[in-house]
């Protein structure tokens, strides 16, 4: 699974030369170009009518992105659902329900929003209006976090938030599979605020490198800084927690299922870390017991002294193998860096328009 996910990526980002590069970036292009039609056909029978937008008696916040995954949407939008919380909303969360399924048929999202937002309800669905409409009539939802929105444009809603990664913003460049665009770059124009995650592990030049040509495609959109910031280690299976100081100059063996692969690796190397190696699975991946005995056995091979996941990872395991280096979950958090003025602003102004 991780091999094919890397050699994709190798494709993809044109890292793989040579004739035979070439042929499979001309092979996914093509697919490209029939899934650019597909698009932009759906947006035509949006536009002409043919196909209906409905809108639902709350107020409803999309919060989604461009690519395939790995802009960071989870934290925030269990920031977004505590904001909301302690104003004294009444919130539920709308998903789609990608990916495997992680313990009891839930998928990691799921089970993480459910560990960080204990009291806010998550209806899992593909008909997001119908969801919405439980929600409403069920939990008596007041405000609705459409999760991995801006594509769904079934739904209506009063504020539609985009999160571009400032390590990867653009996805190569290409739309899904020659990229990992799952629309057109232009799309940005009906964002109504933009949200550069992770430019923590960026440089300075290549956020406002990205934040130029955000400005380019959706101009007069706000646009905020924000970070995922780090704030401890667990000891997985256990409420023992270390500080961040801990995986300094520390071995460690990571792995992760993220929809950036690079997102974990970059983290733990700006915390001083020894990074052995970064088993990169793909975005939603369900462990099984053997790919746990096998990355137990890597990284007591590799020489860990510590084996590092996710959050997002942790909750889909329920044990790691023992008699090697322990399993430890980085637990990070959504902050804004800069333009907290602008989102919060934004979010209220779509609560009052409600």
């Amino acid at each position: 699974m991780s091999k094919s996910l890397a050699r994709y990526l190798d494709y993809v980002s044109g890292r793989r030369g040579g004739l035979g590069g070439a042929l499979v970036r001309a092979s996914l292009s093509v697919l490209a170009a029939a899934y650019g039609l597909g698009c932009a056909a759906r947006r035509t029978l949006y536009a002409w009518g043919l196909l209906m937008c409905r809108d639902l008696d709350a107020c409803v916040i999309s919060v989604g992105n461009l690519t395939a995954g790995g802009t960071g949407k989870t934290p925030f939008v269990v920031w977004l659902g505590q904001w909301l919380q302690e104003r004294g909303l009444r919130v539920a969360i709308l998903s789609r329900g990608y990916g495997q399924k992680a313990r009891g048929g839930e998928s990691d999202e799921t089970l993480l929003f459910r560990q960080r937002l204990p009291e806010v309800p998550h209806l899992v669905g593909a008909n997001r209006y119908a969801s919405g409409l439980r929600a409403i009539a069920e939990h008596r939802a007041e405000c609705l976090v459409l999760d991995d929105g801006f594509q769904h444009v079934a739904l209506g809603r009063d504020l539609d938030i985009v999160l571009v990664d400032a390590l990867l913003p653009f996805g190569y460049g290409y739309l899904l599979p020659r990229g990992l665009l799952r629309e057109p770059v232009r799309a940005l124009r009906r964002a109504d605020l933009v949200v550069l995650t992770r430019c923590d592990l960026a440089t300075e030049a290549e956020v406002n490198s990205v934040a130029l040509r955000v400005r380019e495609l959706a101009r007069g959109c706000p646009i905020v800084r924000a970070e995922h910031r780090p704030v401890s280690f667990r000891r997985h299976g256990t409420r023992e927690v270390r500080p961040l100081a801990w995986v300094q100059g520390r071995k460690v063996f990571a792995f992760s299922a993220l929809g950036n692969p690079e997102a974990l690796p970059r983290t733990l190397r700006a915390l001083g870390a020894e990074l052995l190696h970064h088993e990169p699975f793909r975005d939603h991946h369900l462990y099984t017991a053997a790919d746990l005995e096998a990355l137990a056995r890597q990284a007591e091979r590799a020489g860990a002294e510590a084996v590092v996941t996710t959050e997002k990872d942790a909750v889909k395991i329920a044990a790691f193998p023992q008699g090697g280096p322990a399993l430890h979950v980085l637990a990070v958090e959504f902050a804004v860096v800069s333009g907290r003025d602008l989102l919060v602003e934004a979010i209220e102004r779509a609560l009052r328009a409600d």
